[in-house]
């Protein structure tokens, strides 16, 4: 009793901070049963309505493919802590101590810290299939967590390592799926993984650099005549200078892949105008990317989208889906082909290759 009524005189005299606790003891049953203000306020999220976030570009499995066991899912089960039967709000993923945790979506970290018997979590909300979604992930020690409250990650993106902190019996992941946000009750994360198309990425070791996204940082256009043609060095045909320019960056920074740019194409193209690039990523057209193809052109293309402003790229197209700077907060919207292309098709849906258009 004397605990209940020291925690709530800490909670009148921190207010926010220590409400906010809580995301960690809202989550988890077992953290209930021993509930503390652990969160820093530093690292709490700001109150408020929820900022809209833009449509994330993929789903992804939370940790890379070949590194982990599925060991407990979600539902009512006897805690192997605690010994109470209480629902386990998420699914547990058995992995070697150090394995990179990779962002499941496009989206911004909400909560990164302490939080009583998850050790350490991160909470990131999302928005896929134009609905708010948080992801959690748990168990992680101090030092293995890579972000904090406030950043903006991608899908696959390298955020923690696997730990085996608080209420935990091994190294492994726990992650959660909560359905409007971080506050939402949990649901099932493996038939929500499996509805969203959820994709493995490549990896197979702790030093693994899978999801996270290469390259350093991009470099603008500096001369006066951005519109000007110059030879590309793809084809027989010319470019413009900020293609060029583009283009020299994307090769140095990821020199693996593969680009063609001018073509005489008809119809509505800015292939002919020396405006746009397509790339591959080991893989051939026709053939669409997969495995560290995939991966690979993932990085490349949130690359060139993290640094579209600096670069003038007026739009990307990969995956099924288009993403432009005058759309940005609508985030990766599907593609339809522009009536040019069929959407259903390797080449004509970008599957097999990524597009992207140089700004006038």
């Amino acid at each position: 009793m004397g605990k209940v009524v020291a925690g709530g005189l800490v909670a009148i005299l921190l207010g926010p901070a220590c409400i906010l606790l809580g995301l960690g003891a809202l989550m988890s049953p077992a953290a209930q049963a021993e509930n503390q203000c652990l969160v820093s306020p530093a690292s709490t999220p700001v109150g408020g309505a929820a900022p809209t976030l833009p449509e994330t570009a993929r789903v992804v499995v939370p940790l890379p493919g070949g590194t982990w066991v599925r060991t407990s899912g979600f539902g009512m089960r006897v805690h192997p802590v605690t010994g109470e039967y209480k629902l386990h709000t998420g699914v547990d993923l058995s992995a070697p101590a150090g394995t990179h945790i990779l962002a499941a979506a496009d989206g911004r970290v909400a909560f990164a810290g302490p939080a009583t018997g998850y050790g350490h979590l991160i909470l990131i909300e999302h928005t896929v299939g134009g609905k708010r979604v948080a992801t959690g992930y748990a168990h992680m020690y101090a030092d293995g967590i890579h972000v904090e409250a406030g950043d903006t990650v991608t899908a696959g993106q390298y955020i923690a390592d696997v730990g085996s902190d608080g209420y935990s019996t091994g190294t492994h992941l726990h992650f959660e799926v909560r359905p409007g946000g971080t506050d939402a009750a949990p649901v099932d994360p493996e038939p929500w993984m499996a509805s969203n198309g959820a994709a493995n990425v490549e990896g197979g070791s702790a030093t693994s650099d899978a999801g996270c996204t290469n390259g350093g940082p991009a470099s603008p256009y500096t001369g006066d005549s951005p519109d000007g043609l110059v030879d590309d060095p793809t084809s027989d045909g010319q470019i413009t200078q900020r293609t060029a320019h583009i283009l020299s960056q994307v090769q140095k920074n990821f020199p693996d892949s593969q680009w063609a740019c001018w073509s005489p194409r008809s119809g509505k193209s800015e292939h002919p105008l020396g405006r746009a690039c397509d790339g591959t990523f080991g893989n051939s057209i026709g053939t669409a990317a997969s495995g560290r193809a995939l991966d690979y052109g993932w990085k490349v293309t949130n690359w060139l989208k993290e640094n579209a402003e600096t670069l003038g790229v007026e739009y990307l197209i990969w995956q099924g889906r288009i993403w432009s700077v005058a759309r940005a907060s609508e985030g990766w919207r599907p593609y339809d082909g522009g009536g040019m292309h069929d959407p259903n098709s390797v080449t004509g849906g970008h599957y097999d290759h990524c597009h992207w258009t140089a700004r006038a």
